[in-house]
C-alpha cells in the first residue's frame, strides 16, 4: 500500500511539474517573441533612460551602478577622473543620507556613436528627513556608444 501511495504522489507531482513547466516554457517563448517583434529603442530614448537610471542610482546611493556607466576615458572639464568621481560620490553619500534628484529641460542630440546631452538638475540633500541643502546645476554630458551600450565620456556642471 505504501508503494502505491508513493507511485500515486510521484505521478501527480510529475504531471504537475510538466504542466507548470509547459506553461512556463510557453510564457517564456511568448515573451521572447514579443520582445523580438517589438521595434528597437532609438538612441535618444536609450539615453534618456540611462540618465534617469543614473538619477535613481544617485538617490539610492549606488556608487557601483554609477561607476559602471562611466567610459574608461571619462573626464570632466576640471580634469576629474573616474576615481575622483568615486571619491566625490562617497563623500556626498556620507554627508547626505537622503538625496533627491530632479531633472528637467533635458535636451539630447545624437550624432552617430556620440551624443550630447544638456539638462538642468536640482539636487536636495539631508542628513535626516527634511532637505537641508539644495542646489540647481546646468549639466552638460557627452555620451559614447560602445558596442550598443551608451557610456558617459564627459560631464561638466555649473551651479545656477
Amino acid at each position: 500500500m505504501t508503494q502505491k501511495k508513493f507511485d500515486s504522489v510521484h505521478n501527480f507531482l510529475f504531471r504537475l511539474l510538466n504542466r507548470i513547466g509547459s506553461r512556463w516554457h510557453l510564457s517564456l517563448m511568448l515573451s521572447v517573441s514579443l520582445v523580438a517583434c517589438s521595434p528597437p529603442i532609438d538612441d535618444e530614448t536609450q539615453l534618456r533612460r540611462e540618465i534617469e537610471h543614473l538619477a535613481k542610482a544617485i538617490e539610492q546611493h549606488e556608487r557601483a551602478t554609477i561607476m559602471q556607466r562611466l567610459d574608461d576615458e571619462f573626464r570632466t572639464r576640471e580634469g576629474l577622473l573616474p576615481q575622483d568621481i568615486n571619491r566625490m560620490l562617497f563623500a556626498q553619500f556620507h554627508q547626505n543620507k537622503q538625496i533627491q534628484v530632479f531633472l528637467y529641460e533635458l535636451e539630447v542630440e545624437v550624432m552617430s556613436s556620440v551624443a550630447d546631452v544638456q539638462l538642468e538638475a536640482l539636487l536636495l540633500g539631508s542628513s535626516q528627513w527634511f532637505p537641508e541643502r539644495g542646489r540647481r546645476y546646468r549639466v552638460q554630458m557627452r555620451w559614447s556608444n560602445r558596442d550598443g551600450e551608451w557610456l558617459l565620456l564627459r560631464m561638466d556642471w555649473q551651479p545656477l
